[in-house]
């Protein structure tokens, strides 16, 4: 009988394979002899010192050939010679290591990413503890703005949501559920009772048994595949190190013959017919081989990063990264930091650039055109929408901006504090709240203004707000806003529209109805997000 993956176990399943009778946790014993057992919940990483960076330039043929040449010329007496190339071989090492030594280190960064800290259940007891201490077997307790700390079946699921960007590259949360999954193979992202090491709770509370710890997790096997990955010589190193053998073999070669023919026939004395020799392979040497190709690499190295904006680590790297044609590579939360920024504020009449980056509010909101008093109300308003339809928190701790949701949730709060001092709000009183849902892609919020005013903010997916707008008026023109929304995804750019519907007095709701969105609503605009890198 095939053995059921972990996703597939029911809940009873799985407290029996990690021998739990119940969510009261592990005992102290339990817990001290399993971490005996496995070992830390921890990632382990073979960092390079710089002075190895070092004398990994001088790892080269070429460069030992050089070694031996400046040698011989400072033994001859020759010490403007040895100085020259003395200098040759330190300006090629010291080009080699800053490029090195300037490039991230990857493994760190994914160390970085694991929490510190841990809230498990032991023997009833539910406490914090070190993250490096949690083992196979424990009942951890999750809740809104914890990390994951380490690889956990889901027990049990209270609207607990889960933003897995390090993994899987989506930048939305994903709602987990502790009902087993039946499917034989099922992709990592479509794991929905499974939580995963660096990962982090958005929204919700829940329980899960820790399935993995340490290398065992999915970023720990990542980690190991960076850590395991084989390095090896480009082509142009391996002609330049074949070039150097050919060069050394001949030169040594012709030296031995001409040293023993004219020692056979007494041409000169032997004092003279050695320093003939040192001369002649000192002069053969091609000591500017290396710094040439170092000068041509750190210039190529130099125009990929200006007009391909890339960066590459290591200088023998451009020769085979500048023919490449496709690059295939995971991106939010990887390359970019998952801090969803609007750059671009489309309304009917008028259109904004917003600078500044991340979910701190430092930036401003700059019109393209003069603006009217009619484009600040209606930018205004704009700003409050998005802000209102939201059910994320912006906070600031220690001189750090994170939030509590989704990124492109808080990247509407961080749009409306570049116009308007944190912390107010727009001055509202909150009814109820329509969450997001993949199904409809939009969420809503019905507030009341001071003038006792009701009003539905709505944001969400372009094209479910074009066909609202398209009910709220039928002269709305959804060709031209269609061109607005390609114009900006073209760039790379998520879009987001908003928009609003002030009810009328006699429809006085306290919940949002789906009559509100059947009857339209007028379309504020549109925003164009990135995730900086």
């Amino acid at each position: 009988m095939q053995l059921k993956k972990i996703y597939q176990l029911t809940v009873e399943e799985t407290m029996e394979k990690y021998g739990l009778q119940d969510t009261e946790g592990l005992s102290k014993q339990q817990a001290a002899q399993r971490l005996a057992e496995v070992g830390l919940n921890q990632l382990v990483s073979k960092k390079t010192p710089k002075w190895r960076l070092l004398l990994r330039q001088f790892n080269n043929l070429i460069i030992y050939i050089l070694i031996f040449s400046a040698l011989l010329t400072l033994f001859m007496g020759h010490l403007s010679d040895a100085l020259i190339i003395g200098t040759v071989i330190l300006v090629n090492a010291l080009i080699g290591y800053y490029q090195e030594a300037n490039a991230s280190d990857a493994l760190e960064h994914i160390k970085e990413m694991l929490t510190t800290q841990a809230t498990v259940y032991r023997e009833g007891t539910r406490q914090d503890i070190p993250a490096a201490e949690v083992v196979p077997g424990d009942v951890v307790f999750l809740e809104a703005g914890d990390n994951v700390p380490a690889d956990l079946r889901i027990i049990e699921a209270d609207n607990l949501r889960i933003q897995e960007s390090p993994l899987t590259g989506e930048p939305d949360s994903v709602e987990k559920t502790n009902a087993p999954l039946l499917e034989d193979t099922i992709a990592l992202a479509e794991q929905r009772n499974i939580a995963f090491a660096s990962t982090s709770v958005t929204s919700g509370s829940g329980k899960g048994i820790v399935i993995a710890t340490g290398e065992a997790t999915e970023i720990g096997k990542i980690s190991f595949e960076v850590n395991s990955t084989e390095e090896r010589k480009t082509p142009l190193m391996k002609e330049i190190d074949g070039l150097g053998k050919g060069i050394t073999y001949v030169i040594m070669g012709v030296a031995i013959a001409l040293f023993v023919i004219s020692l056979f026939l007494e041409t000169y004395a032997l004092s003279v017919l050695s320093l003939a020799v040192v001369t002649m392979i000192v002069g053969s040497i091609p000591e500017g081989l290396p710094a040439t190709t170092s000068v041509v690499l750190a210039m190529g190295v130099s125009e990929m990063a200006k007009n391909k904006q890339t960066i590459i680590k290591t200088l023998p790297a451009v020769e085979t990264l500048g023919s490449v044609d496709v690059i295939a590579t995971d991106k939010t939360g990887t390359l970019t930091k998952n801090e969803m920024t609007i750059k671009d504020i489309v309304l009917a009449n008028q259109q904004y650039q917003v600078t500044g980056d991340g979910y701190q509010p430092n930036g401003a909101i700059f019109p393209v055109s003069p603006v009217s008093e009619t484009d600040e109300r209606e930018l205004t308003l704009f700003l409050e929408a998005g802000f209102e339809a939201n059910d994320t928190v912006l906070v600031e701790e220690e001189n750090h901006w994170r939030i509590n949701g989704e990124p492109t949730d808080g990247s509407f709060l961080t749009l409306y504090y570049k116009k308007f001092a944190y912390p107010n709000t727009p001055d509202y009183q909150e009814i109820d709240m329509l969450p997001f849902d993949s199904d409809y892609r939009y969420m809503a919020k019905l507030v009341q203004n001071q003038a006792g005013k009701r009003i539905v903010f709505v944001k969400g997916s372009p094209d479910k707000l074009f066909v609202m707008a398209k009910a709220h008026d039928r002269n709305f023109d959804e060709e031209s806003w269609a061109a607005k929304v390609e114009r900006l995804s073209t760039e790379g750019k998520r879009v987001v529209a908003v928009g609003y519907r002030v009810l009328a007095d006699n429809q006085v709701i306290d919940s949002i109805a789906e009559w509100v969105f059947d009857e339209g609503v007028q379309l504020l605009g549109i925003a164009g997000i990135i995730d900086p890198p």
